[in-house]
């Protein structure tokens, strides 16, 4: 997985960039796994699904996260319904036509990726 690390000046703090495929990984990890106390629970977690095999799940804000064997899955949901009705409006009368979705943005990628990424995110942290 490609992904950079740099300082985001408008928001005067790190974060991490990625592909579009791994964005919403790289959006969690850079929102909710910023303190000591996530770091070392979602590294545990990860350490658990590749030796013990267990799956460990995380709620943080809008993103759902599922760390097992595979790998890591994370699913952002996004908020529509503000939004819905301007876009009904676009397609005219075919209210129909158009339904807002909440599925949002969904990333995977392995164990080691995710190990990898929040190490180094953590290096950068200290």
């Amino acid at each position: 997985m490609d992904y950079e690390i740099a300082f985001d000046q408008e928001e005067s703090r790190y974060r991490i960039y990625a592909d579009y495929e791994f964005a919403a990984i790289a959006e969690w990890v850079t929102q909710f796994v910023i303190d000591k106390e996530n770091i070392q629970r979602v590294l545990s977690a990860a350490r658990l699904a590749e030796y013990e095999k267990e799956t460990t799940q995380f709620k943080h804000g809008p993103f759902e996260v599922i760390i097992s064997e595979e790998g890591v899955m994370v699913a952002r949901q996004v908020d529509m319904s503000q939004a819905e009705d301007e876009i009904k409006a676009m397609f005219d009368s075919q209210d129909s036509f158009y339904r807002a979705s909440t599925d949002g943005i969904q990333a995977e990628c392995g164990l080691e990726d995710l190990i990898e990424m929040v190490e180094n995110w953590h290096d950068v942290l200290q």
